[in-house]
């Protein structure tokens, strides 16, 4: 017979707030992720993040800004280069050993004597997991699909200008964003919440090529990986003991950290 593992906390997505949960809750806590990767829900989609500067001195997101404005990754005031979080995220999974297991996709939730026995899907094949509490911060909510409730959704896109001395604030009806650096330029694709990926990829495709004159200027550099989702709400109770906390619901990685973060020290 199959031995079943147990834990006491199991967390859905090595999200930023799934992190910071895990952060929390230490050896009492795994973190199951689909992926391949942490922190997709900014990173990969380029989330159009705002700065965020935690105003509490003991906040664990401290020492990972401390880390990411040592490494140039932020700015002073709080701009972020996405692509440079995830090396200093994996850095700090290791120096907290928290346990992150990659490429382990959810099958199945069930209850079982009081508790919810997960099947998940990885490397090895079907394997079964027992949690006391269930947190799911996953982007489609991956334990009850149902449950996703999408508020809005994006295409964001990386641009450039053809000169030095062009600004994005002056790309009228467009909403942009500036990253760490001068370069990093993101563009928002507004979508409809129901528009799949291959939709979204064919209009803006045919959106750029046949641009406006405020973004006649501008080259086009890439677009993101994931949709740039925001939801109704930061978080909904599918049953007693098991939630879903979408990560993407933050506008900063480091405010979803500290959101899961402090979501744990207070308890379930």
């Amino acid at each position: 017979m199959q031995q079943v593992d147990h834990v006491p906390n199991l967390i859905i997505g090595a999200s930023m707030l799934g992190l910071g949960l895990a952060s929390a809750k230490g050896a009492e806590a795994v973190v199951l992720e689909s992926g391949n990767s942490v922190g997709s829900e900014f990173i990969r989609s380029f989330k159009m993040n705002r700065p965020w500067i935690s105003a509490e001195k003991s906040s664990t997101s401290r020492e990972i800004r401390e880390e990411l404005m040592l490494r140039n990754i932020m700015s002073e005031e709080g701009s972020l280069h996405l692509p440079g979080l995830m090396p200093v995220m994996i850095k700090h999974i290791k120096e907290h050993r928290l346990q992150v297991r990659m490429q382990s996709s959810i099958v199945d939730v069930s209850r079982q004597e009081g508790k919810f026995k997960v099947l998940y899907y990885d490397a090895s094949g079907l394997r079964s997991i027992t949690t006391d509490t269930l947190v799911d911060t996953s982007i489609p909510c991956s334990t009850k699909p149902e449950c996703l409730r999408v508020k809005a959704k994006s295409l964001n896109v990386m641009i450039k200008g053809k000169t030095k001395d062009l600004d994005a604030a002056e790309i009228e009806g467009y909403e942009t964003r500036r990253g760490r650096f001068d370069s990093e330029i993101f563009l928002r694709f507004p979508l409809d919440p129901h528009e799949d990926w291959i939709s979204a990829r064919n209009r803006l495709f045919q959106f750029w090529l046949n641009r406006p004159l405020s973004l006649q200027p501008y080259a086009f550099v890439t677009h993101a990986e994931e949709f740039d989702i925001e939801y109704e709400d930061s978080c909904q109770q599918i049953a007693p003991g098991w939630e879903w906390l979408p990560s993407a619901y933050y506008a900063s990685p480091l405010e979803a950290f500290d959101q899961g973060f402090h979501y744990g020290k207070g308890g379930f």
